[in-house]
């Protein structure tokens, strides 16, 4: 019994290690080792913000019958705070009967004219009656003048009685409420445009020269990831930490106002370097590397090092193994490799 025992166990081993043998290698994406110009970047914090972020404030004083909520969408023209204009418009009415009163005043005296015109030529007296009557109508002219001034000005407070919205955005603070009393320059809401976003980032002046308006860089964050060009730079740096800030314009969509991203700026002028697809790179266990794929078709870790890039590739240094243009790197299915795993590459390798 113990004999036949023994001869039993080779032979299950011997299946099991052939049906192993026929198993098929991982399936995985490949892309190629590339070199190309690339600059080594910085990876800096930067700050989702909006181009137009304004505490808006009332432009008279009065009392508010409607303020908009918190949250509500505004366009550009649109009440955002209503305000008592009962005084307004009496005012308005007052003004519009001055003018009125004044033009006739001016058609009484300019008829008083025409007649001691046509009687100066008889008498000196009339003559002397006549220049006077002249310069009632030049004050009266003047009066008027100032009235339809006193108009304007009424018509225009009493439309800005209805705050109008100063851009299209979103009321995300109301610092008044229906019922108190505003006073001119008083803060009513805070209006943001969430469609016009920019990245704020500060960088340090040494690497000012390599990056100036319209230069293309990274930026990523929660997942995301985009190339945006630099909008502007500050060309002013602090004396204390030796930084400027630079603004970069950025797309709707991919962050909220006030998330962190990071932002990679070239540090250095671009020189020739390795270059893989950021989704090449493996990160485990505290190293980071890449698996090249040999000419048996198995996985080669190489220990890299990322020295920046744009978009979706990334400058490599390798640290322990040797990678050179055209070599295969995988790019997907990477994630449960090991050494010398065999693997097996579809036929529709990335760029």
């Amino acid at each position: 019994m113990k004999l036949r025992q023994m001869l039993i166990i080779p032979v299950i081993v011997t299946a099991s290690a052939a049906a192993l043998s026929n198993t098929p290698g991982a399936t995985v994406h490949t892309a190629s080792v590339t070199r190309e110009a690339t600059a080594p970047t910085a990876e800096l914090p930067g700050t989702v913000i909006s181009t137009r972020d304004a505490q808006v404030r009332a432009e008279l004083s009065g009392r508010i019958t409607w303020i908009a909520e918190v949250g509500d969408r505004v366009k550009a023209g649109e009440p955002i705070a209503r305000f008592d204009d009962h005084l307004l418009t009496l005012q308005l009415r007052r003004d519009e009967a001055q003018i009125a009163r004044l033009r006739t005043d001016i058609d009484v005296r300019t008829r008083q004219r025409e007649r001691l015109a046509r009687l100066a030529m008889e008498n000196n007296m009339a003559e002397v009656e006549l220049d006077q009557v002249k310069a009632d109508i030049e004050m009266l002219r003047q009066d008027l003048a100032m009235a339809e001034v006193d108009r304007e000005r009424a018509a225009y407070e009493l439309e800005r009685s209805r705050m109008p919205a100063p851009f299209s955005g979103v009321v995300v603070a109301r610092n008044m409420s229906e019922g108190e009393y505003s006073t001119a320059g008083s803060p009513l809401v805070r209006l943001v445009n969430t469609q016009s976003l920019e990245v704020s980032v500060r960088a340090p002046l040494r690497i000012a020269r390599f990056n100036q308006t319209g230069t293309p860089v990274s930026i990523y964050g929660d997942g995301a990831h985009t190339v945006e060009e630099i909008r502007s730079v500050v060309p002013v740096g602090d004396p204390q930490s030796r930084m400027m800030e630079m603004r970069i314009s950025l797309e709707e969509g991919l962050w909220l106002i006030g998330e962190a991203v990071t932002v990679s700026l070239p540090q250095a002028a671009p020189s020739d370097m390795l270059t893989v697809p950021r989704d090449a790179l493996v990160l485990r266990d505290r190293e980071q590397f890449v698996y090249a794929v040999d000419s048996d078709n198995t996985a080669r870790k190489v220990l890299v090092e990322t020295a920046g890039g744009l978009g979706e590739r990334i400058a490599v240094e390798p640290v322990d193994g040797l990678l050179k243009p055209g070599t295969n790197v995988i790019v997907r299915g990477a994630e449960n490799l090991r050494e010398g795993q065999d693997v097996r590459i579809i036929d529709d390798p990335l760029a």
